[in-house]
């Protein structure tokens, strides 16, 4: 349509320069001539602008011819509305930092979407089998991109590189490491959590580059084993863990060197009784995990605390760590 329209307005310019006519004239004439509708000729026209008149048949008519092929092509071949889809799925793709990208929109990967959604969490789909497309469309907000997880182009589109973790849950096990070595390549740093359903390819999709793997069937064996002997405990961390409840949220946070609250203790900072949160853990920066830390423990940069409380409250202290300059 962009050629067709360049060429009426060439012809349209080429009869105001070489014979001289109005606007409204030289307009009508490219239309009666590329149209072939044969009307005769507006005006006298000059040798010239016989001259340029068949090239403007010649150019017309071949412009024309390919834009109503492609036109047609599209409407009766029934592309017209996926154009539209993915045209949709790149907008809502483009502008995306700071997600989660989940790779397989299976049972497990549309409750890991579902999980990361609730929690107000940016999420990405991408995902080959048309029928998981269209359902995942369907959820309002969701950003999806239809192809395979281990295409480099499918990941780019995803936006890989500027994502904050990926959740690779697509099935079979062997397409999951598949997947996670070609993620691991177009992002050497990102976060990895990959499926898998046994020790031996636990270890592969470690050797793949997953920084952590999950099985189903261990995760859900130690809920239903936890559930029957400690039934309220696991309770507790099913209401302390899952973004559907609203009355308790566990959360993890980074000390950061310019945080106002790095090098103090617990003590000196009052973080209970001011932020009325509860540091329940701190995972050092050399790796080591301090369970219930003592009113003396003192925070370091590259800390991470492990806090539980109001979702409200830990909302809060989560953007006072993040402030810049000392208490």
């Amino acid at each position: 349509m962009g050629m067709l329209l360049a060429v009426m307005f060439t012809g349209t310019a080429g009869y105001m320069l070489l014979e001289g006519w109005t606007a409204s004239d030289a307009l009508w004439m490219v239309v009666i001539t590329l149209t072939t509708i044969g009307y005769g000729e507006v005006q006298p026209l000059s040798g010239l602008g016989r001259v340029f008149t068949v090239f403007l048949i010649m150019t017309g008519l071949s412009v024309g011819t390919y834009a109503m092929t492609q036109l047609t092509r599209i409407l009766f071949e029934q592309n017209f509305m996926e154009m539209v889809r993915q045209r949709r799925r790149r907008q809502m793709t483009a502008q995306l930092e700071r997600h989660y990208i989940v790779i397989g929109y299976g049972r497990l990967g549309q409750v890991v979407v579902k999980e990361l959604r609730d929690a107000g969490y940016k999420v990405c789909v991408l995902e080959r089998d048309p029928a998981a497309v269209e359902d995942a469309e369907r959820i309002p907000g969701l950003a999806v991109v239809q192809g395979e997880g281990a295409d480099d182009a499918c990941l780019r589109q995803a936006r890989i590189g500027e994502a904050a973790g990926v959740a690779v849950t697509a099935a079979p096990v062997a397409d999951a490491i598949f997947v996670t070595l070609s993620a691991r390549q177009m992002n050497p740093q990102i976060p990895i959590l990959t499926r898998v359903d046994s020790e031996s390819s636990a270890v592969k999709a470690r050797r793949a580059g997953a920084t952590a793997v999950v099985s189903p069937y261990t995760m859900g064996g130690w809920r239903i084993a936890h559930g029957l002997v400690r039934p309220h405990a696991t309770s507790f961390l099913d209401l302390a863990t899952l973004a559907v409840h609203d009355d308790l949220q566990m959360d993890e946070i980074e000390v950061t060197a310019d945080c106002r609250w790095c090098s103090g203790t617990i003590a000196e900072l009052d973080i209970s009784r001011q932020q009325k949160v509860l540091i329940v853990a701190i995972r050092r920066a050399q790796g080591e995990m301090e369970v219930t830390p003592n009113a003396d423990s003192r925070l370091q940069a590259g800390d991470v605390l492990i806090v539980l409380g109001k979702p409200e409250r830990v909302r809060i202290f989560r953007a006072s760590m993040l402030a810049r300059g000392r208490k």
